[in-house]
């Protein structure tokens, strides 16, 4: 019970998520440093009390309930009075005689996200001031790209002064980034006569993107010959805010469902998609199989060489593994110095094979080479397959941890399928 015990807080410690374990009225009976921490309390000061005092209950925004789990958006209140958004996921933990014996639950920071929704709306709402407000840029051509006349504003825009506009005889050539995107606009103009708001990325004189939105017309000259003139607004700066905000949209997406210290992915990503796995496996037959690894004697390793040099040798660990994976499978850190493997379409067999060359990787590997260290380590490996072992997340979880188990104490440093147990 104290191995129990000592291992779930283990766990709880090594993950950056916050983690508290309720009782079965809901009352506060642990909760890591990482939730600690947010909240500016002590164990002490919070354990005995209801959940549901530290949040703001109208602050409750729902995504998912059922009678095993249940999932929200909340505001908790910190001791100094800050309000924290948090993802908060609650499921059940059930006791020997299959009662509920409490409650776990996750909750992940929403700070970043919910700045990011609000900067995105701040940048739309400053470049559409921008927009309205600026200075736009005017100018006249023939159809086969020389000008016929500019403004100055059209000059200070595209960093020439009217004369070099002028005097080009391919403007196209010169100030588009590719040319052939003035012969589109021209298409459309042929067939349409005129165009709003269309999309253009040209070129200033120093080299720099110039992204403009276009309102441009096909007109004719006094010997009718036909001409394109048109109202260059300049886009720039909000494009670039819009590729600066998709790319820290997609960071926090990415930093959503993988591990921070390892880049494999983390367990809120792992238990949907294998729950997507089991589906497919009910409607196709096609089976699927996970592998549980745990370093062995880790702790040496950071007793030896400290915390950090301990979580440098977890990173080259998981750069070995996920070197050794090729899509769709793909490797999980599941706490500490435990990683999972998950092998969709892969028979017991078939994961036993890839078992053995990941035992092997692992083995050969000399770890923190670059810093001197020479460390070598070997690994434990337990293996359950869907549908041969379990028909559901739970079970196949279970029995590859089983199987892990049963290699720890029979010696470390091997592997064991269902079969063995």
């Amino acid at each position: 019970m104290q191995l129990a015990t000592a291992r779930c807080r283990q766990i709880m410690e090594a993950t950056s998520e916050a983690v508290l374990l309720l009782d079965a009225a809901y009352r506060i009976s642990d909760a890591n440093r990482a939730f600690l921490d947010s909240l500016g309390y002590e164990i002490g000061e919070i354990r005995g009390r209801r959940i549901s005092s530290l949040y703001e209950r109208d602050s409750r925004d729902f995504h998912f309930a059922s009678s095993r789990h249940l999932s929200f958006e909340v505001n908790f209140v910190s001791r100094d009075g800050r309000r924290i958004p948090y993802l908060y996921n609650r499921s059940v933990l059930k006791g020997i005689d299959g009662g509920i014996d409490g409650y776990v639950c996750f909750l992940t920071d929403l700070t970043e996200q919910k700045n990011i929704e609000r900067d995105k709306h701040l940048v739309e709402r400053r470049f559409r001031f921008l927009y309205e407000n600026a200075v736009q840029g005017m100018f006249q051509a023939t159809w086969d790209g020389r000008f016929l006349s500019v403004n100055p504003a059209f000059g200070r825009m595209v960093g020439y002064g009217a004369d070099e506009l002028l005097a080009m005889t391919d403007v196209a050539a010169v100030l588009y980034r590719d040319p052939r995107d003035r012969e589109k606009m021209l298409a459309i103009l042929e067939e349409y006569g005129e165009v709003r708001d269309y999309e253009q990325e040209l070129r200033r004189r120093d080299g720099s993107p110039l992204w403009t939105l276009a309102h441009v017309r096909r007109a004719r000259d006094e010997e009718g010959r036909p001409i394109v003139e048109g109202i260059l607004v300049d886009n720039t700066a909000r494009k670039l805010a819009q590729q600066e905000l998709e790319k820290r949209e997609q960071h926090f997406r990415y930093q959503a469902i993988h591990d921070n210290l390892t880049c494999l992915y983390n367990t809120r990503y792992m238990y949907p998609a294998l729950e997507r796995l089991v589906e497919e496996t009910h409607r196709s037959g096609t089976p699927f199989s996970l592998i549980f690894i745990d370093i062995d004697e880790f702790k040496r390793v950071v007793d030896t060489h400290g915390h950090l040099e301990g979580s440098r040798t977890l990173q080259e660990v998981a750069a070995v593994i996920r070197d050794a994976l090729e899509e769709p499978a793909f490797g999980v850190s599941y706490g500490g110095d435990e990683f999972v493997v998950v092998l969709p379409g892969h028979t017991k067999d078939q994961a036993l094979e890839a078992a053995r060359g990941l035992r092997r990787r692992i083995i050969e590997t000399v770890y923190l080479a670059g810093a001197g260290r020479n460390i070598r380590l070997t690994a434990s490996f337990g293996i359950a397959t869907v549908p041969d072992d379990a028909g559901d997340v739970e079970g196949v979880l279970a029995l590859a941890d089983k199987a892990l188990f049963s290699v720890k104490q029979g010696g470390k440093d091997g592997i064991r399928t269902t079969v063995d147990l």
